[in-house]
């Protein structure tokens, strides 16, 4: 296996760089503090570079050759302007120490980029046992190993500058600034390896294709990483089948579909890598399938368009090879059958009981270290320590409230708050929208990055921005970037807090709590998307309309609002039983009548305020249903009205005895209960009745508004619901 940590030294044939010429071009413009062979830690322009803690302030680099002096001087100016923080002052003394064993035993050392860190490490070893007559202990080699790491292999890629950005083995946006990417990179600090794909013309080829589509703006940075793991797969393929050429076959078109048939048959039988054992884990699912065959698909449909260009570039002549048959090797139907919307997940649901457990317990993740805290757990009280994340509690929170991806949170500027044209913050009563929050929307190209947001909400992110400036004292706010910044390696807080860092703390902290669900499985935090699943899909089957929803979320199509918001068969369910017992007790609301008034006003819509209830059908829908209101769902009423209905229902059997009489009268009997006027008014008095029934058993000074009482009065529901005897009372 590869070691990342074991940086290469390029070889240059027969012609060695000028590292006099190189080293010089480092230090060109830098301030002259940086450039002298004494560094104090003490002084202003230094500051934050080495870390605390250390007997040893002063760095001495006096016997060290001009090149490697220039060289520090260099990374120790970089650390300052990037805000990362290099090793103890005592760990460099000994660098240059261990630098001067080797020029001694290696006069053709005159540069850190002379050795491998393989290397460099052993000379270190060497002097450390040479001063302390013992090998150094894991930890101490590491700190060591970590102090050079960092300033080497920005060394290298300084000095191999001159070499396009997509050739190197290791793509970073820290290394190189060449590397395109977007002004927010959710992936930033993620580095990408190429050093152990092989066959070599197959990691060649990819690079060259990612350099295409990056430059063109077909592909961002954040999507490298799925590429390299698909091409991986393929490359395992290609060396188990020994294929050593890019047209894979004999260039037949028949020869390219078996190829391309065999390759999703292996992908069949893939079994995942799972970090830390040592056994293989489960098979990939068709989706990732999907991805991995779209992947090399659209790879060999660029290659081959661009054939021509590849060969000159990676001066191999083989991609000439490639024909119009490998730019339709795949055909949709080799690919997985999927279904063109997903079902609902209910994995992916937190229902209300978990759902409130976890903000109950949410505060112990914020919780100092030395302090304690009692929660519940299996019907035990146990004593808990806090985890000291107070950030990550925050960033839990704003997710579970707005909905937003773990990546939007975490890259929100550091003020993301702006005020709603027009309206009056303060004048806004308790639950109502305040604020308009800004967040970074970089998963879909033009999507809505805006969405409101209440007074808690505010009040977390005021909350995090205290707390920024306090712990960090990183001066005025225009200095910081984002509103959750890493919290290693980032003095001027330009860098964001990663989703890796983020969910590794929150799944800590999940077996830290042991919560469990009424399966016995664990509530992981960590699990934070489920989030944004439940906030969409109480959205929807709250009623709210489908393309608020999608605006709400960031969403460019509904489609796409209803893979994560589809209705679960569990609310479906409960909807359906709550719907049959309506017309024995009602189903409350669940807020005051005054709260009503509030809720049918908002948009000035007075018309939903009838003389006996409150019409709740959203404001962008109207009704052609007449008076049809006592058996509709969207009718709710409260005991306050009962007078009303009580005199409605005997004003309504009054005319249907007036008429019945009538009808009598002239026809010589009474109209049948499939008269339409007398089903119509059979149905009214039904529904009346079991509003009343339902409002009687309320308290006398209740005010719960009660919704869809008379729901089963209508026709074809009393028989079902057992109500028949109100039919023949309706009539007596």
């Amino acid at each position: 296996m590869n070691d990342h940590r074991i940086l290469s030294v390029p070889t240059y044939g027969s012609t060695a760089p000028d590292r006099s010429a190189q080293s010089a071009a480092l230090i060109d413009g830098l301030d002259p503090v940086f450039t002298g062979p004494l560094f104090d830690g003490r002084d202003p322009k230094l500051a934050g570079v080495f870390m605390r803690g250390s007997r040893q302030v002063r760095l001495d680099i006096t016997a060290l050759p001009l090149v490697m002096r220039r060289e520090v001087g260099w990374w120790l100016a970089t650390c300052a302007r990037t805000g990362e923080r290099q090793a103890h002052a005592s760990e460099w003394n000994r660098w240059a120490a261990t630098a001067a064993d080797v020029i001694a035993r290696h006069p053709h050392v005159v540069s850190f980029a002379d050795q491998p860190l393989a290397e460099w490490m052993t000379a270190w070893a060497r002097r450390f046992h040479a001063d302390r007559g013992r090998m150094p202990a894991p930890g101490h080699r590491l700190r060591a190993e970590h102090a050079l790491h960092g300033m080497l292999e920005r060394l290298l890629r300084q000095y191999a500058s001159k070499v396009d950005w997509w050739r190197h083995d290791i793509w970073s946006l820290r290394l190189d600034p060449r590397i395109p990417r977007r002004e927010h990179e959710p992936r930033a600090n993620t580095a990408v390896r190429w050093g152990d794909i092989t066959p070599v013309w197959l990691r060649e080829g990819t690079r060259f294709y990612l350099r295409l589509q990056m430059e063109s703006g077909q592909l961002t940075w954040s999507t490298v990483m799925q590429h390299r793991v698909n091409t991986a797969r393929f490359a395992a393929f290609a060396a188990e089948r020994g294929i050593d050429h890019p047209a894979l076959a004999d260039g037949s078109e028949r020869g390219l579909r078996t190829l391309a048939l065999d390759f999703g048959t292996f992908l069949h039988h893939w079994k995942r890598e799972t970090p830390g054992r040592a056994e293989a884990g489960g098979s990939l699912q068709p989706r990732t399938i999907n991805k991995n065959l779209q992947t090399i698909d659209l790879f060999y449909r660029v290659m081959t368009d661009c054939r021509t260009e590849a060969a000159e570039a990676l001066d191999d002549a083989r991609w000439l090879a490639l024909t119009d048959s490998h730019a339709r090797m795949f055909r949709p139907g080799d690919r997985p059958r999927q279904r063109e919307v997903r079902e609902a997940d209910e994995r992916n649901y937190i229902n209300d009981t978990d759902l409130s457990r976890m903000l109950t317990h949410i505060e112990l993740l914020g919780l100092p270290t030395e302090q304690t805290r009692i929660v519940v757990r299996d019907a035990r009280q146990v004593e808990l320590t806090g985890l000291g994340h107070p950030a990550v509690m925050r960033a839990w929170l704003i997710q579970a409230m707005t909905g937003r991806r773990a990546s939007e949170v975490l890259m929100m500027d550091f003020e993301p708050l702006s005020d709603i044209p027009g309206l009056d913050a303060a004048a806004v009563p308790e639950g109502g929208m305040v604020a308009r929050l800004r967040y970074q929307q970089t998963k879909i190209d033009a999507a809505p990055n805006t969405i409101l947001v209440g007074r808690d909400v505010v009040e977390i992110i005021r909350e995090q921005q205290s707390w920024v400036r306090e712990h960090w004292h990183l001066g005025p706010a225009d200095t910081i970037r984002y509103l959750f910044p890493k919290t290693t390696g980032n003095r001027h807080g330009t860098k964001s807090w990663e989703t890796s860092n983020y969910n590794h703390v929150l799944k800590d902290f999940s077996h830290h709590l042991d919560l469990r669900d009424s399966r016995g499985e664990l509530l992981l935090y960590s699990r934070s998307h489920r989030l944004r699943h439940t906030k969409a899909t109480t959205l929807i089957n709250a009623g709210a309309p489908i393309h608020v929803v999608q605006r709400y979320l960031g969403h460019l199509s509904p489609e796409m609002t209803m893979r994560y918001a589809a209705t679960l068969a569990s609310t479906a369910e409960r909807e359906f039983l709550a719907l049959a017992k309506i017309g024995r007790d009602g189903r409350e609301v669940g807020m005051d009548r005054r709260d009503m008034l509030d809720l049918v006003q908002l948009d000035r819509r007075t018309d939903r305020i009838l003389p006996n209830g409150y019409c709740l059908l959203p404001p962008t829908r109207s009704c052609d249903k007449g008076n049809a209101c006592h058996g509709c769902d969207h009718f709710a009423t409260d005991r306050t009205f009962l007078p009303d209905i009580q005199r409605q229902l005997a004003e309504i059997q009054s005319l249907v005895a007036t008429r019945q009489a009538r009808h009598t009268e002239r026809y010589g009997e009474p109209m049948s209960g499939t008269n339409v006027w007398m089903e119509q008014r059979d149905a009214e008095i039904r529904s009346m009745q079991l509003e009343i029934l339902a409002l009687e058993a309320q308290p006398a000074d209740s005010t719960t508004v009660i919704r869809g009482a008379g729901v089963l009065g209508r026709t074809g529901y009393q028989d079902v619901a057992g109500t028949s005897d109100s039919k023949g009372a309706s009539r007596s």
